[in-house]
This record gives C-alpha cells, structure tokens and sequence, in this order.
C-alpha cells in the first residue's frame, strides 16, 4: 500500500490506472529479481502508453527520463518492458484487464473497490509476461552524452547521437524532417 500511495501522490490521486500500474511495476521488478520502490542501476523500463499506468511505473520503479531509464513509447498499449542492462534480460508485462473486450462489469467499481480486488488478485492473473528481446543503442543508455552534435541549419546542439547526417553535416530532427512546433516571427 505504500507503493500504491507514492504513486497517487506522484500522479495527483488514485485511479484505476494508477492502481494497475503499482501491480504492473511490482509484479515486473520482483519478476526481475529486483525490489519494488528501490531505484536500480541496472533496470530501463519502456512504457507503451501516455496515460496514468506511466506514472505508477515511474514511481514504483524510481526510473525517470532524465536518467534515461525510463523509455516512453507511446504506442497506446497498457504494458511494459523490464530490461536488465547488466544481463540483457528483458520482459514485456501486459495487463490483461485493459486487453478485454468486455470490461462492463468493472465500470461501476468505485476506487477503494478496485484496490481491494486488485490486491486480492493474484499478478498472474491480471498480468501476461512475455520474454523479449530488446536492442538499446549505446546512446540510449544511462549515463554522460556519448555523441554531441551541432545542427547546421539552426545551431542547436543535438546530444546523445539523435541528430542525422546529410551531406557530411549533422542536423536536428526538426531541421532534418520537421518539427510539432513552428516558430512565431515577432
């Protein structure tokens, strides 16, 4: 219960979301061999989706972007992929509940409901693991900026080997293939 209360702080309340991705996270490091709620060097974790369930995975895991340990994805999928940099080990964890057709019975579950039944449920029951491979370029690893780069259409320096080569000459993602902003002339 800790866990799921440092994540509902983190995220602003307790949802369902929040809710399963304590569980998720829990299930996925003890899964690892690693403590739930304790930050370990060794572990990335990609998350599929932009919602709630992140946010619970960020918290119990104590992965962040600005570690480079903790991978969005965005696909829209409410699972997670446990990787071990030390051994290369990886699992995929899915959450079942959110990959049912028929999820009426649930809607009307109040909250304190949900915690309850989710707690008494075993993880095997509400989780899928999938063994998986997962390629992590030496950039995408923890640590200092292994490549730096400046642009040469704008001059932004572009860290960690995201920038591409044209011609001999390096460019940002924004100047090489367009941005999700435009810059306002004054």
């Amino acid at each position: 219960m800790e866990l799921l209360k440092r994540a509902g702080e983190f995220h602003g309340d307790i949802c369902g979301g929040i809710v399963m991705g304590t569980k998720l996270a829990i299930y996925g490091m003890e899964t690892m061999g690693m403590t739930p709620g304790e930050k370990d060097k060794r572990l990335i974790v990609f998350t599929e989706i932009d919602r709630c369930i992140s946010d619970a995975i960020l918290s119990v895991t104590r992965t962040s972007l600005g570690k480079k340990s903790l991978k969005p994805m965005g696909y829209g999928k409410f699972a997670a992929t446990f990787v071990n940099i030390d051994t290369g080990e990886a699992i995929r964890v899915i959450d079942l509940g959110a990959n049912k057709k028929d999820m009426e019975e649930e809607e009307d579950e109040t909250v304190e409901e949900l915690i309850e039944r989710i707690a008494k449920t075993p993880a095997e029951d509400l989780f899928e693991i999938q063994k998986v491979s997962v390629k992590i370029d030496k950039n995408d690893l923890p640590g200092k900026p292994l490549e730096i780069a400046t642009c040469a259409n704008c001059g932004e320096v572009v860290m960690d080997g995201k920038h591409h080569l044209l011609g001999g000459r390096a460019y940002c993602t924004s100047c090489f293939s367009g941005s999700y902003y435009k810059i306002l002339d004054e």
